[in-house]
């Protein structure tokens, strides 16, 4: 938040007030975070726009159910990973069909060890959507966004020991996928945490 800035809860209530430029205000502050989300989520750079858009369309329908216990950014992120998660559902088929052709492109041989690391990432990602989807929210919370246990307890509205179960049994699940898939690359030195 800026120097002399209004704090959220007061822009909230002003917007509630029906003050259109505190909105704007709230959009500025956390469009940035919104987009975040969205592109940790695998949306596409082109869709992230709509989705930002779409998620504040909802802030401002639903700016009355959010109860000031928790930060306004907490709900603010639950509802932004909660729509990512629903658009890339709808849009799962879609995306199949356009990324198969990147998973084809032949990466110039003077980059290769950038080329190793994005193909681990490209295949953790790969791996991670076949986690299940309660496991893939604590899994990105903690180790994507970075958020502590108790932060992604709160942002998930689940008890702190939820959440760490559902990391070891996530943390799991990816290792048997990606040591599935790719039984010499994921055995040894790229073990997971």
């Amino acid at each position: 938040m800026e120097e002399g800035s209004a704090p959220d809860q007061q822009l909230i209530e002003a917007v509630l007030g029906g003050d259109t430029e505190a909105f704007s205000e709230l959009v500025r502050r956390y469009q940035r975070m919104v987009g975040s989300v969205a592109w940790r989520y695998g949306i596409r750079r082109e869709d992230i726009e709509d989705v930002v858009n779409e998620v504040f369309i909802k802030v401002f329908r639903n700016l009355h159910r959010y109860r000031p216990d928790h930060p306004f950014s907490t709900w603010l992120y639950r509802l932004a990973v909660n729509h990512s998660v629903d658009f890339t559902r709808r849009r799962r088929r879609d995306r199949l069909q356009d990324e198969f052709p990147e998973q084809m492109e032949d990466p110039t041989p003077s980059q290769s060890s950038g080329v190793e690391q994005d193909e681990d990432a490209a295949l953790l990602r790969a791996a991670l959507n076949e986690v299940s989807p309660k496991y893939q929210e604590a899994l990105k919370l903690v180790y994507i966004e970075g958020l502590k246990v108790e932060d992604a307890a709160r942002a998930l509205a689940v008890p702190v020991g939820t959440v760490k179960t559902r990391l070891m049994r996530g943390r799991e699940a990816l290792r048997k996928i990606l040591v599935r898939r790719n039984p010499g690359h994921f055995g040894g030195e790229h073990a997971l945490p």
